[in-house]
């Protein structure tokens, strides 16, 4: 349990980032393209805060890096599909 509240403030962060896309995802629905900047800055922000947070703990690995890239590019492989669904 200590581990994990170690690592909360960082999780606070993330979460904040998120919901900080979906709000703009969804305030702004009429934009395709402002859609996909917010998806597009949501995804960099996700790695970015994965290359900070491993790094603060000492356990920054490139292996960490590729999957935090993997993550971040089938976000926007799935979310570029919806925006561009029609």
């Amino acid at each position: 349990m200590k581990s994990m509240a170690k690592h909360l403030p960082h999780y606070f962060v993330l979460f904040g980032l998120l919901l900080a896309g979906i709000l703009a995802f969804v305030l702004f629905s009429y934009d395709q393209a402002f859609q996909m900047i917010v998806a597009i800055a949501v995804a960099i922000s996700y790695v970015i805060w994965g290359l900070v947070h491993h790094s603060i703990h000492k356990d920054l690995y490139f292996s960490v890096v590729l999957e935090y890239l993997a993550i971040a590019a089938l976000g926007l492989v799935m979310v570029f599909s919806l925006i561009l669904r029609t």
